[in-house]
């Protein structure tokens, strides 16, 4: 009993289905990989897959899934850009698991729906949608109910560490740079700075003549908000030094970070000390 090989069906289909195993990798995991760099991991993975059968004088359990670790690992670090140790094991898991998952929508399938390559395309695209809108659901109801994060505010030399809230709701934007705004309390800000400094933002605020020197980098601005109860009201906002947001065990650090400044409190008992826009984790 013998079967027909044709290598170059095998590597398209491969090629097909390490690409959208890669993508949905990349997604669950926030990665920044654009589809073009999957795609080379993809290309990679295929081409490596391909040989093995091509080459291989014997199959078994053991040389399979031994090859299978390494070209997972070479998929994850060229289609996902992960490198450090947890990072790729994480990337290599998660590849895995999407794997069994796409599989296993295929395996429900009757026998007869797979025939035809086209027809098997299909469906393995539309396995993809389902799992890829059922990732974005899930990421989606997350943001809803787990939303907070450690923040560290530096200017000026001082440092300030603050309770933030991730806020879908937060799509302020300083015009001037194009930056996302986090919100937080103008008294909580006005402390980091010196005496000079502090009355010369009370008097930006107020409408007031200042000099520009005196407030030094701080660069004060005002931008159109709308809230609830506000139409169109007028927030200052200021340039920070640097701002570095601790979320789901990741970092992210944005210099010369746009703060807008609140008079009213935004929370009572301080249950959060800024709004941040989740627009800015991906800046």
């Amino acid at each position: 009993m013998y079967y027909e090989f044709y290598i170059d069906v095998f590597f398209v289909v491969n090629l097909f289905m390490d690409f959208l195993v890669l993508c949905l990798t990349n997604r669950i995991l926030q990665g920044t990989a654009r589809p073009w760099r999957a795609l080379g991991g993809a290309l990679a993975g295929a081409a490596l897959i391909s040989l093995f059968f091509w080459t291989a004088k014997e199959i078994n359990t053991g040389n399979m899934l031994i090859f299978s670790l390494g070209t997972s690992l070479v998929m994850v670090r060229l289609g996902c850009g992960l490198r450090r140790g947890k990072e790729l094991l994480a990337g290599l898991l998660t590849c895995w698991g999407i794997s069994f998952l796409l599989g296993g929508l295929l395996y429900a399938l009757p026998l007869q729906a797979g025939k035809g390559i086209l027809i098997f395309f299909t469906i393995t695209f539309t396995a993809y949608w389902i799992l890829d809108t059922s990732i974005r659901l899930f990421k989606y109801l997350k943001g809803k109910a787990v939303s907070r994060c450690r923040v560290v505010l530096e200017t000026g030399g001082q440092k300030m560490e603050l309770e933030g809230l991730l806020d879908t709701g937060n799509c302020l934007t300083d015009r001037n740079t194009g930056k996302p705004v986090c919100v937080m309390e103008k008294d909580r800000f006005s402390s980091m700075l010196e005496k000079k400094q502090r009355e010369a933002l009370e008097s930006f605020c107020s409408l007031n003549n200042i000099k520009g020197e005196d407030l030094g980098s701080l660069n004060p601005r005002f931008i159109f908000y709308t809230a609830l109860g506000c139409e169109k009201g007028l927030l200052p906002v200021v340039t920070a030094d640097r701002l570095e947001i601790f979320w789901e065990g990741r970092k992210k650090s944005i210099s010369q970070a746009a703060i807008g400044l609140s008079a009213a409190p935004l929370s009572p008992y301080r249950k959060f000390e800024m709004i941040i826009s989740p627009k800015i984790l991906d800046s």
